[in-house]
Order: C-alpha cells, then sequence, then structure tokens
C-alpha cells in the first residue's frame, strides 16, 4: 500500500495503489510536449489520468512491476536524455534524481537512469515500494534511506561520499535555494555539481533569479519567469516550445553533446536569448 503526491501539467494528483485522483485541476490548458507525447491539445483531468494511467501500464510506474531500464528517448532535450548521454560520454559518473517508490536515488548506468526519469513528472511525495528500491540497489544504485525521504542536497554528499566525482543533481524550481547550497557544498569539497532546474512552473521572480545564478541548465516549462529572467541571461538554448537553457560551460558542455548524439536534424544559428515564438508556447505562461 503506497500512496504518491504528484504535480503534471500544474494538476494535484494522488496516485494509491494504482488508482489515480486529480486532486486540483491542470491550469496548464496546453502544452506543446504534452501534445506532441500524448496527443492532447488541451488538458483537462481526464488527459491527466490518460498518461499517469498509460505510465502505470506501459511501464509499471507507482507499483512492484516497475521498468527500471530503457534505451527509449521519448523527449528531444529532456533531462534525463541529456543526462543519460552525458554518463555514456564520461562527462557524468553519478546522477542525483528522484523515483517515485524510493526518494532520492544516485544512478550510475545510463538505461537505469533513463527508465526512472523518462516519465517522471513533479514528484512532491512518496511512499516505499520494496520492489522498487529493491530493483534499484540491485542495478547498483545507492539510496538516501528506505523512508522515501526526497532531499536532493543529501542525497548530493552522500554521492560525494560515495567517491564521486562528476555529478549531476536534478532540483525543482520551487526548491531553487538547494541550488545555492548545492554549489556551496561544490566550494568546500572540490566536487563542483552539475545543476539542473526541471518542473519550474509556476516559480517566483526571486526563484528563477537564484536559478539563474546557481544552476548550469534551466528547463523553462510552462514558467513565464525562466524565460524572461532565466533565458536573457543564457549562453545557450536548446528547443524553442518548451526551452532549455545552459547557463555555464559544463551547462552547455552537456546540452551540446545532446545534440551530438541527437539523430534527426537541427539547426544551430547565433542569436538574441531568449527565442520564444509566442504561438509555440504552452498556455498560459505562469
Amino acid at each position: 500500500m503506497s500512496e504518491h503526491i504528484i504535480e503534471m501539467a500544474k494538476a494535484l494528483v494522488k496516485v494509491k495503489d494504482g488508482m489515480i485522483e486529480v486532486l486540483i485541476k491542470p491550469t496548464i490548458r496546453h502544452c506543446p510536449l504534452r501534445n506532441d507525447l500524448y496527443g492532447f491539445e488541451e488538458e483537462n483531468h481526464k488527459t491527466v489520468e490518460k498518461v499517469l494511467r498509460r505510465h502505470i501500464e506501459e511501464f509499471g510506474m507507482y507499483g512492484p512491476n516497475r521498468v527500471l531500464e530503457s534505451d527509449q528517448k521519448p523527449v528531444s532535450f529532456g533531462a534525463s536524455e541529456i543526462i543519460v548521454d552525458a554518463m555514456t560520454e564520461g562527462l557524468v559518473d553519478a546522477a542525483v534524481v528522484v523515483c517515485e517508490g524510493a526518494g532520492t536515488v544516485i544512478i550510475t548506468r545510463p538505461e537505469v537512469l533513463q527508465a526512472v526519469g523518462a516519465h517522471m513528472t513533479g514528484l512532491i511525495s512518496t511512499e516505499p515500494i520494496k520492489e522498487i528500491q529493491d530493483g534499484l540497489k540491485q542495478k547498483g544504485c545507492l539510496l538516501l534511506d528506505k523512508q522515501c525521504t526526497i532531499d536532493q542536497v543529501e542525497g548530493y554528499i552522500m554521492a560525494v561520499e560515495a567517491g564521486f566525482r562528476k555529478i549531476v543533481v536534478t532540483i525543482t524550481g520551487h526548491k531553487a535555494s538547494e541550488a545555492k547550497r548545492l554549489q556551496e557544498l561544490g566550494e568546500i569539497s572540490g566536487v563542483k555539481p552539475v545543476v539542473v532546474s526541471v518542473h519550474n512552473t509556476g516559480i517566483s521572480v526571486e526563484e528563477a533569479e537564484t536559478l539563474s545564478d546557481y544552476c548550469d541548465i534551466v528547463w523553462a516549462c510552462a514558467s513565464k519567469q525562466v524565460r524572461e529572467i532565466v533565458g536573457k541571461r543564457s549562453k545557450l538554448q536548446i528547443g524553442i516550445s518548451i526551452p532549455v537553457f545552459g547557463m555555464t560551460q559544463a551547462g552547455k558542455q552537456l546540452i551540446l553533446n545532446r545534440a551530438l548524439h541527437f539523430e534527426d536534424g537541427l539547426i544551430i544559428h547565433r542569436a538574441s536569448l531568449p527565442y520564444t515564438p509566442i504561438e509555440k508556447q504552452p498556455e498560459p505562461l505562469m
């Protein structure tokens, strides 16, 4: 028996023992990325339910039969795809991420990272699922604890203590202060993390300022503040409808490494950033 609270399309959702309950309906009306992935032109509580049901049925998410290895890359410039390619090239040796049923996890194998991260979205809280925890451990992962604590700063500390030196840490925009703390700890330990911020819809001006100061890569999601504050300070943008902003040389390296591995065509040219044609953005920007 386990309960998981997540955000999807800015809807608040509870998944408990395979049952899905939309607690607060989505405030995002249209997301180009979700439209491409799932074919929904307009979001509502039914679309959220359908996507989560698909995740449960196809990938075993939120249950004991969760898929823990994958080589599929459904998102062109998603966080897991960028980190997986960096791990494959030896630019990263450990990623501190979150997984339902496990909480904060340190992953070292690309195929495991892709399975965990490809469809994970806005995990707020989660409860233990023994099969997921055991499966991750069997695949060489480190778990912060058995209680499913989500604490990315402590996850980074554990990764450093385990001997890793090229560490990526994912955070969410509403926990922007973690980015500052991670960089401070990197200065102390001599192991500078690459900090990437995902799930940024609805963040404040202050949070966007913090992300721009302390993150290496930031996903725009449906955030007006990220586009206006982070985007203007970025050094590189990849993607248009859901821009991904590289803020540092380390961030640029990981993004360009993903471009190197990307099999479809790309155009790279000089531009003032951000480049966000209004007709291609999510609605509404928050």
